[in-house]
């Protein structure tokens, strides 16, 4: 591609999302309308992206349109939030709502997708700032097409977001005025301010991010918003542009600490991050669905934290990583709950549970996303966490501190790891303990998540494409190598962690590939058994955990029935 098309294709995938916009406020109450947009809405989006990742990985130089640039940090996270927006918008349009106003729903899902991608875009202070709180009108306005009384529980719950906001505006301002800047990077040396100005600017920056990821002290915010939110809203506006937005502000405050403050803030942003981890996993054991989704979503942003405040090259780029990926099966986890939630009637996980046939597609996206919150390999969310985890253990040379934050990553990972079996026991059962069940969902809202999920566990599969494109470039882009600051010296990686990284890339595909080749045996023998036995019965099989709590096992040795085994009590007795 040449420029001229990147930059076409770049101008329609930044003004598609306000048309669509227009159109779902237009005709979005239409049921069938609605689903054709959706459809529409959906290719175009997911179309875009990849034509503009084409663009972007073939033409040197940073790609423009107008005024627009995108450069090696900005262009990762708008493509995420492109492809996950594709997916939300696929499964709103499918699913039965509860909103009174689906329409508007719709809306505010495509605007703040055009908003969020030019706040990513835009090299200008008071530009981001306004693109920002932009997004949080249209997420208000997404709440408030609900309607009913939940509305003011779910404003209410919006406080903390709102907070975070004023901080980031109160960042802006006091930055304009005392250090004379309005560029959202801010280049060494400044030209004014006092160095305890810059720390406070600083200072809100950092925490409007943290309030808005949901950090601790500050995660509570995320139970309240996820218990009374609709599933779509919450899978796009908590899991995709809230953790992106943040998650990139963050990353660009620690940037300008590197480079402004004349003090090492790596111990207190470890300390915040590893708190936030640990309290998100110890959260975990809420029983309910939206806690067990909060409780993960605090401890993907402590690992952000933590990442980022090492400044070092291998937690940097395990930040980017966790920053670019964590939407990818965050965001799928929400919808499927959703689903699983219109399915069981109740978020409750003790009593009533359901098979994970009748809903097989929620139960393996909960699986696989579940497996990635936890950092369980070979998830998307194992690479970017064991980063992190290595970074502090390549970092324990330079205090203890650091050898005791990777100890309680490693814990925080494996409480995480209980929590998600916990809560597929709790939501899931074998036939012969499963209730009943309400109506299954259509077949594009099962497929949505399915396939960002599904994307995320090729990710996980082959973590190269991802590592060698977009985050090596991005981490090059905000920290060249070697460099050092008034405090903080950046800190390459350490041999072992380096040879660990790529020995992990290099090898990783080849068990990729035989996994990939069993799932593509295992589909082809369940479709060919589905096409010898079209009507539904199948010949009888092993079943050791479907109906084994029941005390009755059936097996079929030959293909025939030949052999068959009862294990009731009655025949024990005998």
């Amino acid at each position: 591609m040449s420029r001229g098309e990147v930059a076409a294709v770049l101008g329609v995938t930044v003004t598609a999302p306000f048309v669509f916009a227009v159109l779902f406020i237009v005709a979005g109450s239409v049921p069938r309308v609605r689903r054709f947009l959706a459809v529409l809405c959906s290719l175009s989006l997911a179309g875009l992206g990849l034509a503009l990742l084409r663009g972007f990985l073939t033409v040197s130089g940073e790609p423009c349109w107008g005024s627009l640039s995108v450069s090696r940090f900005s262009f990762p996270p708008f493509l995420m939030l492109n492809l996950v927006c594709a997916a939300v918008v696929l499964y709103a349009g499918f699913k039965k709502t509860s909103a009174s106003r689906p329409g508007l729903l719709m809306a505010s899902i495509t605007a703040a997708l055009g908003l969020a991608g030019l706040a990513l875009l835009v090299d200008g202070l008071v530009s981001a700032v306004l693109l920002w709180e932009g997004v949080t009108v249209v997420a208000v306005l997404g709440l408030l097409s609900r309607g009913g009384g939940g509305v003011r529980r779910s404003l209410l719950s919006m406080v903390p977001w709102f907070a975070g906001d004023l901080l980031f505006v109160a960042g802006a301002v006091l930055s304009a005025v005392w250090l004379d800047e309005a560029q959202v990077f801010i280049e060494a040396p400044l030209t004014s301010g006092s160095e305890a100005q810059v720390i406070v600017v600083m200072v809100l920056f950092i925490a409007g991010a943290m309030i808005r990821l949901g950090v601790f002290p500050f995660h509570f915010w995320v139970d309240d918003i996820l218990a009374c939110a609709d599933p779509a809203w919450s899978a796009f506006f908590m899991g995709a542009v809230n953790y992106l937005l943040a998650g990139a502000r963050l990353l660009v405050a620690a940037t300008l600490v590197a480079r402004l403050v004349a003090a090492d803030w790596s111990a207190v942003l470890v300390s915040i991050g590893l708190a936030s981890a640990v309290a998100g996993a110890v959260g975990l054991r809420r029983r309910t669905v939206h806690g067990y989704l909060s409780g993960m979503y605090t401890m993907q942003a402590g690992f952000l934290v933590v990442g980022v405040g090492l400044f070092s090259r291998i937690g940097l780029e395990g930040a980017l990583f966790c920053l670019l990926v964590t939407p990818l099966f965050l965001s799928p986890a929400m919808m499927a709950a959703g689903s699983l939630l219109e399915m069981r009637g109740t978020g409750e996980l003790e009593g009533h549970r359901i098979s994970a046939r009748r809903a097989p597609a929620a139960f393996i996206v909960l699986l696989l996303s579940g497996m990635s919150m936890a950092g369980l390999p070979p998830a998307a969310g194992f690479i970017g966490k064991a980063m992190v985890t290595m970074a502090n253990m390549d970092k324990a040379a330079v205090g203890p501190f650091y050898a005791l934050a990777a100890a309680m990553a490693l814990a925080a990972m494996a409480l995480a790891a209980m929590a998600t079996v916990r809560m597929l026991g709790g939501a899931f059962a074998g036939e012969g303990n499963a209730g009943s069940a309400g109506k299954k969902p259509a077949l594009l809202e099962s497929v949505a998540p399915l396939a960002i999920c599904g994307g995320s566990l090729l990710i996980g599969l082959f973590p190269g494409i991802l590592m060698r494109n977009l985050i090596s470039e991005s981490s090059g882009w905000l920290f060249t190598s070697g460099f050092s600051g008034p405090g903080v010296v950046f800190k390459g990686a350490g041999a072992a962690a380096q040879k660990a990284v790529q020995y992990y890339i290099s090898w990783a595909e080849v068990p990729a590939a035989f996994l990939l080749l069993v799932a593509a045996l295992t589909v082809a023998v369940y479709f060919a058994s589905r096409a010898a036995h079209p009507d539904g019965v199948a010949p009888a099989r092993p079943g050791p955990f479907l109906g084994g709590a029941m005390g009755k096992y059936r097996s079929s040795m030959n293909g025939s029935g030949l052999a068959r085994l009862s294990a009731g009590r009655g025949r024990r007795g005998r």
